[in-house]
């Protein structure tokens, strides 16, 4: 009899031995060590705006808009707005925040400001050119903890557009260059299980600036007050392949254009 139990306990104890080793539980299924890949992908580390190029005619023109855009996994709300109190000045602004567009894992907030130069080159052709400072905060909820990277950025943003001669059918080419610091501030997830997500991390901590291309175009329609709009930019990466982000974004939306001088005036 003695020998019965002790081979039963020997055997008990080689199974639980097993199950160990292979890190599983009897009642259920186990967690994997490493997180997959797909899910540490959920995770980006940045996204690009729609640029805020408001093809301002004539001085003290003003305008606001509100756009909702998407992109390569990820949704946002935008609000831009423009003033133009010279000839040939111009002063924008911009907000936006979006998440991605399943689960709360990546969301992000990003704000700019600037200034810039407009002239027209015919009765149909415009050009204008801003400058500026924007800045942001991006929020990841990993697998197995949570980052956090705040950026902040010079840009230039050129374009050239037509419209008719009312100037309710407007369409303009942008190409946008920035320059972003990107800075870790928080990185509490396990680096051991996520190995992905781990070297994104090391990447921006290791070369934390980067310069991104954005060229794209946008399309606005309407009449004298309110103006329809739709737009498309892609985002390129000069410095790095390697960072995991948004490549794209295709806006949709509405603005409403015064001109403050004859506001004044009624």
């Amino acid at each position: 009899m003695k020998i019965v139990i002790n081979s039963l306990q020997q055997l008990m104890a080689g199974f639980m031995a097993v199950c160990l080793l292979n890190s599983c539980y009897v009642t259920g299924v186990a967690d994997p060590y490493i997180v997959a890949e797909s899910r540490q992908k959920e995770n980006q580390y940045y996204a690009p705006s729609s640029p805020n190029a408001p093809l301002l005619q004539k001085q003290y023109d003003l305008t606001g808009g509100v756009h909702y855009s998407s992109g390569s996994n990820y949704t946002c709300v935008e609000m831009q707005t423009a003033y133009m109190p010279g000839k040939h000045t111009g002063i924008i602004s911009s907000y936006s925040f979006g998440d991605v567009k399943t689960e709360e894992y990546f969301k992000f907030t990003r704000y700019e400001f600037g200034a810039g130069y407009i002239t027209a080159i015919n009765n149909n052709f415009h050009f204008e050119a801003y400058a500026g400072y924007g800045g942001g905060k991006t929020t990841n909820q990993h697998y197995t903890g949570r980052s956090q990277i705040k950026n902040d950025y010079f840009f230039l943003q050129p374009a050239i557009s037509i419209a008719n001669y009312t100037n309710n059918v407007q369409f303009a080419f942008i190409s946008k260059f920035n320059g972003t610091h990107f800075s870790v501030t928080d990185a509490s997830f396990s680096k051991d299980r996520e190995p992905f997500s781990a070297s994104q991390i090391a990447l921006l901590q290791d070369q934390p600036f980067h310069i991104f291309w954005e060229p794209g175009f946008i399309f606005r329609f309407g009449g004298e007050h309110i103006m329809f709009h739709v737009g498309y930019s892609i985002s390129k990466d000069l410095t790095s392949s390697q960072l995991f982000r948004a490549k794209d974004n295709f806006s949709a939306g509405m603005s409403l254009k015064f001109n403050a001088l004859k506001q004044k005036s009624k």
